[in-house]
């Protein structure tokens, strides 16, 4: 830690960009140091982190449930509410079941170490996201990881891993550094090729993508083709938390076994309220979704 010296550097010279606080915030607009700023880095997709039905929804299940379920999601840590949005999820999500983590992170921690055991293989983008990089790490299996979007790596890989063996493709639904959507149709194809499930992260999608804001799968009209699908609240849906949805078996097993939701604390009842009237947002007002897209393609087009 001593040898560590880097960060002071960058913060001698005055331009240290990270850990900065936020004195107060106004949706699209911050005080930092005093001054009114434009925030251009959130992922507040959809805008609804000041949403007065969100914020009433938060408030209301404060004064009914109090500030934390002091419990893990096992044991005393479930409320109705988190059944609630299970349930809401599953539907919203094309899935037969979902299962609510305290984070996105977690989420893909617990999944992926859960899953992947003795004698199965992994194959990651190397550009997914670090929970399922880390998630991957805690697991038994082998895991495997192809160039950015390089499907004829992965095929090759695929193509010598034994037959019997469980094979779980992992990737982002939308790369956060890179924006880019993965092609969903030709990694489902390589994936039935060769006897292996999907799994998309749609930390970035879910909201956005898709018809009805889905997520990819929803977005390529794959989603009976995709065994798993996992999101994260911190964005379109202006909490914290995370889902995993797909089929109930799997669930119940996730549910019994995902060391990262049996031994964490479950989601507070405000942040679980948030979600739920963040869902009923995005259903009644596709004009947000719809907005955001005319501002990527304003952004893209210059």
């Amino acid at each position: 830690c001593r040898r560590f010296t880097r960060a002071r550097e960058v913060q001698a010279s005055g331009y240290y960009p990270y850990f900065v606080p936020i004195e107060k915030s106004y949706d699209t607009e911050v005080i930092i140091g005093g001054e009114r700023k434009v925030m251009v880095g959130s992922n507040n997709y959809l805008g609804l982190t000041h949403h007065p039905k969100v914020l009433e929804a938060a408030a209301a299940a404060l004064r009914r449930y109090g500030s934390g379920c002091t419990g893990s999601r096992f044991l005393n840590g479930t409320l109705d509410l988190h059944e609630q949005l299970e349930e809401r999820l599953a539907a919203f999500m094309g899935k037969e079941a979902a299962l609510v983590f305290s984070t996105g992170y977690q989420t893909n921690l617990g999944v992926l170490a859960t899953l992947i055991g003795r004698g199965d293989y992994a194959y990651l983008d190397k550009l997914d996201h670090a929970c399922i990089v880390d998630g991957a790490r805690l697991s038994y299996g082998t895991i495997e990881r192809y160039g950015h979007g390089d499907l004829a790596a992965l095929e090759r890989m695929l193509a010598e891993t034994p037959e019997d063996a469980g094979k779980l493709i992992v990737t982002d639904g939308v790369f956060s550094m890179e924006g880019n959507i993965v092609d969903l149709p030709s990694l489902v194809e390589l994936a039935e090729r060769y006897g292996a499930e999907v799994m998309v992260d749609d930390a970035h999608s879910i909201g956005v993508l898709g018809e009805h804001g889905g997520g990819t799968a929803q977005h390529f009209g794959m989603v009976d083709r995709v065994s798993l699908i996992t999101a994260t609240f911190s964005k379109s849906f202006a909490s914290i938390g995370g889902v995993v949805a797909g089929s109930e078996e799997v669930i119940h097993y996730l549910k019994h076994h995902a060391r990262s939701l049996i031994f964490s604390a479950s989601m507070p009842p405000a942040s679980v309220a948030t979600v739920l009237a963040a869902l009923d947002v995005i259903e009644s007002e596709p004009e947000r979704r719809e907005a955001l897209w005319r501002n990527t393609r304003r952004m893209q087009e210059g």
